[in-house]
């Protein structure tokens, strides 16, 4: 993917770079059809990449962990699917709920677990995300207080915590790309069951 309007600079590479990552492992996930959503997902890739890197600035709220926020997106995704899905097939859309090949006494039992089983989606996406994004802000907030009290203490203690904290900074910068693109690849398979 290239930025057609854009001069070349560091910042603008890296984002290339990213956005390219980003395509070669969503791609698959996305059938032929649905291809053109992918501008909504990388969108969405960046929009929680970016809510979860600000929360790891220092005194800055992690808006990522509040289920509110996490939820209205991922209901909001998951209803664009669905609703379109819906006006485009309502029989194909249902068709979805029973997998082929299985017996016909079975069928309404598979069809409530398979209903139960959309209707969580949305919440299941919002809890991973906030669960995952408010357990290394604790981590960290318990590692930073230990090192305040520690800094009275011993000096050398407070040395090896403070580069605790950095490397366990850095490896909270892997999960918030892991959670964003954990997000979108789920919202792509979400809607590669989109019905045609």
């Amino acid at each position: 993917i290239n930025l057609f309007f854009s001069t070349p600079n560091r910042m603008n590479n890296i984002l290339s770079l990213l956005l390219n990552w980003h395509y070669e492992n969503i791609k698959m996930e996305m059938i032929d059809k649905c291809k053109s959503s992918y501008l909504v997902n990388s969108g969405l890739f960046f929009l929680v990449l970016g809510m979860n890197l600000w929360g790891l600035f220092p005194y800055v709220f992690g808006i990522t962990t509040q289920i509110v926020l996490t939820f209205s997106i991922s209901i909001i995704m998951w209803l664009s699917v669905v609703s379109s899905s819906i006006e485009f097939s309502l029989s194909g859309f249902l068709s979805h709920m029973t997998p082929a090949g299985s017996p016909g006494y079975l069928a309404p039992i598979l069809n409530l677990i398979e209903l139960v089983s959309n209707l969580i989606r949305p919440l299941t996406l919002a809890l991973r995300l906030s669960i995952n994004i408010t357990t290394g802000h604790v981590l960290i907030s318990l590692i930073s207080s230990s090192a305040a009290i520690v800094f009275f203490n011993s000096f050398p203690m407070w040395t090896l915590l403070s580069f605790l904290i950095g490397g366990y900074l850095l490896f909270e910068v892997g999960i918030c790309f892991i959670q964003g693109f954990v997000f979108s690849l789920l919202n792509a398979q979400y809607l590669s069951e989109h019905t045609h």
